[in-house]
């Protein structure tokens, strides 16, 4: 254990100043630098674990200083929130030398544009899909080790249910809300939301949860998954939820044409005749 603790990072700074080399080439993954995408996506996420894995090896195995559980529970959560503002500042470096890279190699390059790629697609993607993720595992977790709780009365079990599905609509929403308005962006979210949902029923057939509240996680994410995607096979047809999402957009929501996921980014022509007006001064 001791030698797997002391390889892991000195594997991973090797690795990290070997592909330091290839910082300024143009290569990349997704649109942002693949040097800054590893170091973001393989190196920080890969230290965080190990740290943590360390700090727990220590407190148990060496110090000897007989914590508790809620001892180590309050140092974790402390030092993953401290992390976790390390991280952030590592993916804001990310995207900035991103920027960096792409003007240093093309002076005319349109920032804005790529950064409205990152706005409207990769981070709405990560955050919608990985919050569908994640609610899913936590049902997983909750179905396979149940919740040892009590509840006086069926109605706050059967409220669960109720607040799962507001939960649900709410969530659809705010999805629907962050719609770029071009390409795929929308049948991508309906997807996530039809793969969820039904990775549910799977869990039901296989695992046979029971109807209680201590697999009441489960019947709230299954509710909730019920009623996003109830949502996104209705919502867009109605005038009345078209004016509602209207009335929640912010002003200038879906202009930044030409921003797609997979396709290269196109500067609209209005944008490309201005800057070639503004080089002939």
């Amino acid at each position: 254990m001791k030698i797997f603790l002391l390889l892991v990072p000195l594997i991973t700074v090797a690795i990290g100043f070997l592909i330091y080399k290839f910082q300024n080439k143009k290569k990349e993954f997704l649109k942002l630098d693949l040097v800054q995408f590893v170091y973001l996506f393989l190196i920080a996420p890969t230290m965080f674990v190990w740290m943590k894995s360390f700090i727990f090896y220590i407190l148990r195995n060496e110090l000897q200083l007989n914590l508790s559980i809620t001892d180590l529970f309050v140092i974790d959560t402390m030092f993953s929130i401290l992390s976790f503002v390390v991280i952030a500042a590592i993916a804001i470096h990310s995207l900035t030398k991103t920027f960096w890279i792409k003007r240093h190699h093309d002076p005319e390059f349109d920032i804005y544009h790529l950064s409205e790629y990152f706005h409207l697609w990769w981070t709405h993607i990560v955050i919608w899909g990985g919050s569908m993720i994640l609610a899913t595992f936590m049902s997983v977790v909750n179905v396979i080790v149940p919740l040892e709780l009590v509840v006086a009365s069926k109605f706050q079990f059967y409220s669960l249910f109720g607040v799962g599905f507001v939960f649900g609509l709410a969530g659809f929403l705010v999805i629907w809300n962050s719609d770029p308005q071009q390409g795929n962006y929308m049948r991508l979210m309906k997807l996530f939301l039809a793969f969820s949902l039904l990775i549910h029923i799977i869990i039901y057939f296989i695992f046979e949860p029971s109807f209680n509240i201590s697999n009441g996680v489960y019947w709230f994410m299954l509710s909730a998954f019920t009623a996003s995607v109830f949502a996104a096979s209705t919502f867009e047809r109605y005038e009345k939820t078209n004016k509602f999402r209207e009335f929640l957009l912010h002003s200038g929501w879906g202009e930044n044409k030409g921003v797609n996921l997979f396709g290269a980014l196109k500067v609209p022509d209005g944008i490309m005749f201005k800057k070639q007006v503004i080089k002939k001064k």
